[in-house]
């Protein structure tokens, strides 16, 4: 997953995200949003628009490598926004920088966070590691994103349940939990490559919130979730599949349970062919159905 995208995924899911990040509490709900600039085919990737008219309006660039050009850039597709939002030209805003690490930021250089003459900084930029080790302990972001911060793998052991749990207290709904504990997880895995699936299914089943039905149901989904994006990575090594034939493969691998996809990583090795792969999944679907068969009461007519 490409870094910027995974930051406005998360924006998306939950934007208060971003305002922990920028140490501001907006006066109203806020709706993240990717749009197309029409003539110049340009995409503003990070756009938050409010819910209530005539609250700011946040332009957002996440900056993972050094970019000369960010602040004119964004200046640009700025002025382009309002110029085909000609409702929205009175509307405050500010443009938001986000940049993985301080070396890769040019410096505003001639244009020093412009002010128009109400004064106020309309550009500014975030260093994330600074701005994350500056958040509460109990932030969101600061949960969600700790992979950017933490530099061993003990840490990550040692503290990944309280990670979780924080998550699990402020998130939004469960829907945008379950997804911010699959970021937090992607994270993980990304940095520390020898921490293996099996662990970090290991330590999320070791959180609290499983204990209850709506935490017992999050953790499967999660862990279900997560197994299927391991193994189609392992599938995509190993075979070279098209897109389209792992979309196709991804689908099955939905219908199966989370102990058959723990079993398959066991077996994904020994195939040789999607023939052998689906031959494998097939007898489990068969199996799962003959289960559940059983488990369904006869129905006694009158």
């Amino acid at each position: 997953m490409k870094s910027d995208a995974l930051f406005y995924q998360l924006f998306q899911t939950a934007p208060q995200i971003f305002f922990e990040l920028i140490d501001t509490i907006p006066a109203c709900p806020y709706q993240f949003k990717s749009i197309t600039l029409k003539t110049a085919e340009k995409r503003l990737d990070g756009f938050l628009e409010p819910m209530v008219k005539g609250e700011p309006l946040y332009f957002v660039e996440v900056q993972a490598k050094k970019d000369e050009g960010m602040y004119w850039r964004i200046l640009l597709e700025i002025a382009l926004y309002f110029n085909q939002h000609p409702d929205q030209q009175g509307s405050p805003w500010l443009a938001v920088v986000i940049w993985f690490e301080e070396k890769h930021d040019p410096g505003f250089g001639l244009i020093p966070g412009i002010s128009i003459t109400d004064k106020t900084q309309r550009i500014i930029s975030l260093k994330l590691p600074e701005v994350l080790k500056n958040l509460p302990d109990t932030s969101l972001a600061l949960n969600v994103l700790r992979p950017f911060i933490v530099d061993n793998e003990t840490e990550v052991r040692q503290n990944f349940v309280t990670w979780v749990q924080h998550i699990h207290s402020n998130s939004p709904d469960p829907a945008a939990e379950q997804r911010l504990l699959e970021v937090l997880t992607q994270l993980i895995e990304q940095k520390f490559r020898t921490l293996t699936y099996k662990e970090l299914a290991k330590m999320l089943n070791l959180v609290p919130l499983r204990e209850l039905p709506s935490g017992q149901e999050l953790v499967r989904e999660v862990l279900q979730d997560y197994s299927i994006d391991m193994l189609l990575k392992l599938i995509k090594q190993k075979f070279h599949f098209a897109e389209k034939t792992l979309n196709q493969v991804m689908l099955r691998l939905r219908q199966l349970t989370l102990k058959d996809l723990e079993q398959l990583f066991g077996e994904i090795l020994k195939f040789k062919s999607l023939k052998q792969l689906n031959a494998w999944i097939d007898e489990r679907l068969a199996a799962q159905q003959a289960t559940e068969s059983q488990e369904t009461p006869p129905v006694n007519e009158p």
